[in-house]
């Protein structure tokens, strides 16, 4: 009689399983806020340590339901981000190089994570977080010249949109307030309402009206709201009162209104004739 043969799920598959509920978990708590991935500018031994601390909190015995969720999909993020680093195809940043003289340079991240620096070889950004930048730049930079220092300082690219003169995106430095971030798109329009002023990342609103008053107030830069490459910020539009509108609208019902009692006369009329 043949007998069925049995199929074990290796150690390896069981990983790549797991790590597939997560992202797959993690993908319906994205969908509906922003998923936290750590400071942008936090070392790796603090993502480490975060990570093992949601790894505690992720325990079946810890926490359950949204929390759960929102704890795993913070881990997946995390991971992923040591994994794969922080810097993006068309991310930029500025380069103070000093050797005998300061050169400053703007460097862009190619498609293949490589950046040119001053004309020496490619250098690749692959896995590296912004914490580490300096480092691997100066390292690379070592092995081609002598008493050479590096510094360098990453730019956001976001979006200005709204009521502002010249609407588009724009590279900004981290450390710069929010409140000076709509000058670089020409400055607000006439028809602003700069109390009312948004911040989006995929479709999602994670700074609204009431929360960007008072960080405009605090003076509180990119960075310190978390702002990363692809956001949105919005500005929007004074709303005006449209007399003209309002009075052709009533105009009309009254119309409407004179018109009906007349109908009805007329047919009442009718009917007692």
């Amino acid at each position: 009689m043949p007998t069925r043969s049995r199929r074990y799920i290796r150690p390896a598959q069981c990983g790549v399983l797991l790590t597939v509920a997560l992202l797959a978990l993690a993908g319906v708590v994205q969908a509906q806020s922003i998923v936290p991935s750590g400071a942008q500018r936090a070392t790796r031994p603090e993502l480490v340590v975060r990570v093992g601390e949601l790894e505690h909190m992720t325990a079946p015995e810890q926490l359950s339901g949204a929390a759960r969720s929102r704890a795993v999909a913070e881990l997946v993020a995390i991971r992923l981000r040591l994994e794969q680093g922080d810097f993006r195809v068309g991310d930029r940043f500025v380069i103070t190089l000093r050797q005998d003289g300061v050169l400053s340079d703007t460097a862009s991240v190619r498609d293949s994570l490589n950046v040119t620096i001053t004309g020496l070889p490619d250098i690749s950004l692959r896995g590296v977080l912004r914490s580490e930048l300096d480092e691997r730049l100066s390292a690379h930079v070592a092995k081609f010249l002598k008493n050479a220092s590096v510094r360098s300082s990453a730019l956001t690219r976001i979006a200005i949109l709204g009521a502002v003169r010249s609407p588009g995106y724009y590279y900004v430095p981290p450390d710069r307030p929010i409140s000076d971030v709509l000058m670089l798109a020409g400055g607000p329009a006439a028809t602003a309402n700069l109390n009312e002023v948004e911040i989006s990342r995929a479709g999602a609103t994670f700074l609204r009206a009431k929360d960007s008053r008072r960080a405009v107030k605090d003076g509180r830069t990119i960075e310190q709201l978390d702002v990363q490459s692809g956001d949105e910020v919005r500005i929007a539009t004074v709303r005006k009162i449209e007399w003209r509108l309002i009075v052709q609208s009533l105009l009309f019902l009254s119309s409407m209104f004179f018109a009906v009692i007349q109908f009805l006369q007329w047919y009442y009329n009718r009917l007692d004739g």
